[in-house]
């Protein structure tokens, strides 16, 4: 990584962990995008040329949490080594493991935020938004499997992808509620993806 990307790669930090302070004081709606710019040490002009909208900055942080870490995950789905169900389990692990305690408070304060009768449309734009990018690792890992004679020629892995991100995106928020019981969630999860892809794994 050069020096100007490991300063974009600061910056943006930096902007989304203003936001993220800001947000645990439990009035997100209230916050600005000028508050976040001054909490982070840059310009207003600097936000805006990373994320023109508080929107685009809240889709950000929930796509960290939600999704889990970009790179790492493709990095998994490249090093596919014909165990789909493995590949699956590393794909649940760095999504859950993604997620800090720390998060909670900010969390659960947009939570609220989005569940208010005026802002349903942007929490539906946000849900499909989450979902979209959350599919895509499974589907890149049931389609690398599916190329390489792993699954059955007639399983629909864009179902089945859409699939595994809903039942993890459930897990999900049970464990940012309740973090507990994260073994038995994490080994409830693994049941329920086994159930739905064994059976149309090529042995």
């Amino acid at each position: 990584m050069s020096l100007r990307e490991k300063n974009k790669a600061r910056t943006r930090t930096a902007i989304l962990n203003a936001a993220k302070e800001l947000a645990k004081q439990g009035q997100w709606d209230a916050v600005t995008t000028r508050q976040i710019a001054d909490a982070a040490g840059v310009s207003y002009q600097t936000l805006y040329n990373y994320y023109p909208s508080k929107a685009s900055i809240l889709v950000e942080m929930l796509l960290e949490v939600y999704v889990g870490p970009g790179p790492a995950i493709s990095d998994a789905v490249k090093h596919y080594d014909g165990d789909l169900l493995g590949t699956l389990d590393e794909i649940n692990q760095l999504r859950l493991q993604s997620f800090g305690r720390d998060d909670v408070k900010w969390i659960l304060t947009i939570t609220a935020s989005l569940t208010m009768p005026d802002q349903s449309s942007e929490a539906t734009n946000l849900i499909e938004t989450i979902d979209h990018a959350g599919d895509g690792y499974y589907y890149s890992a049931l389609s690398m499997a599916k190329g390489m004679g792993h699954l059955q020629d007639d399983v629909d892995i864009q179902l089945m992808a859409h699939t595994l991100s809903g039942i993890t995106n459930t897990t999900l928020s049970r464990f940012i509620l309740n973090s507990a019981n994260a073994q038995a969630q994490i080994h409830t999860l693994r049941q329920q993806i086994e159930q739905l892809v064994r059976p149309y794994l090529i042995d």
